[in-house]
């Protein structure tokens, strides 16, 4: 079984290195390694064309002007040969078990489309801040799927044609890319198991990933999700009691009101249906469900900094 790993590259000069001899240390013995560099005008370039010249065959790197990461996986998706696909971002490390592990994961589950990881966050000092892992069982996709409960690109291993039968990433899509493709999956009938052994580091760099000025639009693409998600089982599966996942959409507008009121406002008009009635839930507690009864989304919203928490 071949495992390819894509590795988009962006002004990555301090980290890819350590990327990619993550995947050079991996016990899993057929693996294809593609580097693609998506336009970087710091020292990335340079640094991947002298892995090249120290790495020869075993590694592939693939050069394109600036179309954004999930141009570039798509890029490397097009040249891959393996069964499966690791995407890896150029920030993040494998430990040495990683593949071979999913591998075999994948084999006794009789090849899922997708195999979801578990994984270590390490801050930018070092330091373990937090683990997510997952926990095998009969879980819903769907849920999973609109709770952020899939972890993220780097943890999972990906069956290729899956992926292209899903018509691969969403080029320029500025967040949530992950999940918008497994949501396609999930569409194509992609079948999900779930892996606890957590070989994964998620790294974070200083500053963070997510620019803070860019959180009002990262949020209307979290509830445009929910949104296609909520529609998709709504058409799919009438029968399906959809109030958990209403709760979860309706948590997520609530979320986007704290950085853009008005859009907000719009989007619980336009999708929450008419007499929905939210339960508690970590985002929503006794007080607001109360405003809420009382005065509706838009004064709830309002009026809630100005009562105590609960």
């Amino acid at each position: 079984m071949r495992i390819s790993v894509i590795i988009p590259c962006y002004h990555v000069e301090r980290y890819v290195e350590r990327a990619v001899r993550s995947v050079l240390a991996q016990t899993h013995p057929d693996i294809e390694l593609i580097v693609v560099d998506d336009g970087s005008t710091d020292g990335t370039r340079e640094r991947l064309r002298a892995l090249k010249q120290e790495l020869g065959d075993r590694i592939t790197v693939i050069e394109q002007e600036n179309r954004g990461a999930c141009a570039a996986r798509n890029t490397g998706l097009a040249k891959a040969t393996g069964d499966f696909v690791q995407f890896l971002d150029a920030d993040d490390v494998l430990l040495p078990g990683k593949l071979a592990h999913q591998a075999s994961v994948a084999e006794r589950s009789g090849w899922p489309a997708l195999v979801v990881g578990s994984s270590h966050l390490i801050d930018p000092m070092g330091t373990t801040v937090r683990t997510v892992v997952q926990q095998p069982g009969d879980r819903d996709p769907w849920m999973d799927l609109m709770s952020h409960g899939l972890n993220i690109t780097s943890t999972n291993l990906w069956k290729r044609t899956a992926v292209e039968q899903a018509g691969g990433w969403r080029e320029g899509l500025g967040s949530s890319q992950e999940y918008d493709l497994m949501f396609r999956m999930l569409q194509q009938g992609a079948r999900v198991v779930h892996d606890p052994e957590v070989l994964t580091e998620i790294h974070q760099r200083p500053g963070g990933s997510i620019s803070q000025t860019g959180l009002d639009r990262n949020w209307e693409r979290f509830v445009d999700l929910r949104v296609r998600i909520v529609e998709h089982l709504r058409t799919t599966r009438p029968d399906l009691d959809l109030q958990p996942y209403l709760q979860v959409l309706f948590d997520s507008i609530r979320t986007l009101y704290l950085h853009a009121p008005e859009r907000a406002v719009a989007l619980y008009k336009a999708h929450m249906p008419r007499g929905f009635v939210p339960q508690r839930s970590p985002a929503t507690g006794h007080g607001y469900l109360l405003l809420h009864r009382l005065f509706g989304f838009s004064w709830a919203n309002r009026l809630r900094g100005l009562l105590p928490r609960g």
